[in-house]
């Protein structure tokens, strides 16, 4: 089996880059520093079209991804010029991994990992209609005594749920919505029927 193949799932891969990234960075005391210098990289690499083309694409050569890569970095104007090192060289070696296509995922796992450490989290939150500055703030205030760190909300509206609340919060999920409860009770009267 060729080693440019593997069968790693990429989340997982993801995961092991961004947490060697962070283990090494925390080790070394300057996690603030590398996250906004990856921060600043994402940035780039999101406005960038041709970039982000580039560096999701098989054709080209480890040479080639190292060279551009090394070449981005060096035009971002980091904040700190050491971080900014750090996080070349980290792309540098996810791209001689032949990694370079999960960079999104890697650096969001990064990000993710910066965030736990800080017992930071994200609760995504699904709501028919828009919620008050007061549910939020209760919703917020629940989900910490819940979580015992600190919650940031990220609120999608979404009408077809048709009532109550779709919560996320890593892998687990509350789901309340009354588009659920019908479509249980849908299931429960087919049960009763057949």
């Amino acid at each position: 089996m060729s080693d440019s193949f593997s069968l790693i799932p990429l989340p997982l891969v993801d995961q092991r880059y961004a947490q060697a990234l962070f283990n090494c960075v925390q080790e070394a005391g300057n996690v603030e520093k590398i996250e906004r210098a990856v921060e600043d990289f994402l940035f780039v690499l999101e406005q960038n079209e041709d970039l982000k083309h580039f560096v999701l694409s098989p054709f080209f050569s480890v040479k080639e991804q190292i060279k551009v890569m090394q070449s981005v970095c060096e035009n971002i104007k980091f904040a700190d010029k050491e971080a900014g090192q750090i996080v070349s060289n980290f792309l540098r070696v996810i791209a001689a991994n032949r990694r370079l296509s999960a960079v999104f995922g890697i650096l969001h796992a990064f990000q993710r990992c910066v965030a736990r450490a800080r017992k930071q989290f994200t609760a995504q939150i699904i709501s028919a209609r828009p919620l008050s500055s007061q549910q939020k703030q209760e919703l917020c205030e629940t989900l910490e005594g819940v979580i015992g760190g600190k919650v940031l909300l990220h609120i999608i509206v979404n009408p077809t749920i048709l009532g109550g609340l779709i919560i996320r919060v890593g892998a687990s999920q509350i789901d309340t919505s009354l588009l659920t409860k019908l479509s249980s009770l849908k299931l429960a009267l087919k049960k009763e029927v057949s």
